[in-house]
């Protein structure tokens, strides 16, 4: 007797935010990669620390799946891109903050997590203040090359303020994170749907710069190249003779040559022109005939 498979259906939810986010918005990664180089490279000058800054990963969630995946024991700041409306989220763990403190004092960085939240002592907050400016120069560089925007500080805010607004908002979450030799320091940028949807259609295409032609440059090369020497070389004769008269030469004696009237000059093995072989003033001269240019030249 056979015994049937029960399988229990599991739940899908086809209008889940984070679906789809990288193929509608490409763009938006390559500015968060922007930020994250700038951010690590403005912080290691202030913190004359070496960092790297990468970005990790952007992804879409529901409001309160996104304050989750900051815990509670992170810090929040809220900053403002201008023109766009809304707030943006930058987000670090309070660990994250102490162990760029050790390492900034010569110690040893280790990100040991907490098990409640605590206030920031006065040298943290300094290094803070460090982080939180050198966020804001990298937003405003990273987002230069979709608008001319000014990223600002507004407030930092309690974690707990989050929890107790529950919003049915959607937003877009990009992990960044902070190579500091083999120890890596994430953090988040968190931004409002809302905030985003009206560069929808800049974030969807790359923008196509038009570099502006440098004259100057170009002739300056030209010049240059014109100036280049060439070693150029071509046959002017050639004759057959078997082995047996190549052994029976003697000093004086000649070898008899065909007359050639064109000749392939050469550079390199490329074929630069003919010319047409003859004698001037005493000399052998080439007159050019023909050019070995490539197509369009």
């Amino acid at each position: 007797m056979e015994q049937e498979n029960k399988k229990e259906a599991s739940s899908y939810d086809f209008v889940h935010p984070g679906h789809k986010l990288n193929k509608q918005w490409p763009v938006l990664d390559l500015v968060n990669a922007r930020i994250a180089t700038a951010f690590g490279t403005s912080l290691g000058d202030r913190l004359q620390i070496p960092l790297i800054g990468q970005a990790v990963q952007t992804t879409r969630s529901k409001y309160m799946d996104s304050v989750r995946s900051i815990g509670p024991t992170g810090i929040v700041h809220e900053l403002s891109l201008s023109p766009l409306e809304g707030v943006i989220w930058f987000c670090m763990d309070t660990s994250v903050v102490s162990a760029l403190v050790d390492s900034y004092f010569g110690g040893k960085a280790e990100v040991i997590p907490l098990e409640k939240p605590r206030e920031l002592s006065r040298t943290e907050k300094r290094v803070m203040q460090h982080i939180v400016d050198a966020v804001l120069a990298a937003m405003t560089d990273g987002w230069s090359m979709v608008l001319k925007g000014n990223a600002a500080l507004v407030r930092p805010i309690d974690v707990g303020r989050l929890n107790n607004a529950p919003l049915e908002q959607v937003m877009v979450t990009s992990d960044l994170k902070l190579q500091l030799g083999e120890l890596e320091l994430p953090c988040q940028l968190v931004y409002q749907f809302e905030t985003l949807k009206p560069l929808s259609e800049q974030l969807e295409h790359e923008p196509t710069t038009t570099s502006k032609q440098d004259h100057a440059f170009s002739e300056a090369l030209r010049t240059e190249l014109m100036r280049c020497e060439l070693d150029i070389r071509g046959v002017l004769s050639e004759s057959r003779i078997t082995l047996g008269k190549l052994l029976e030469l003697k000093a004086g004696d000649f070898i008899p040559l065909r007359d050639v009237q064109t000749v392939s000059f050469k550079t390199q093995q490329m074929p630069l022109f003919d010319a047409r072989v003859g004698s001037s003033n005493g000399r052998v001269s080439a007159s050019l005939s023909r050019w070995h240019l490539p197509n369009g030249h």
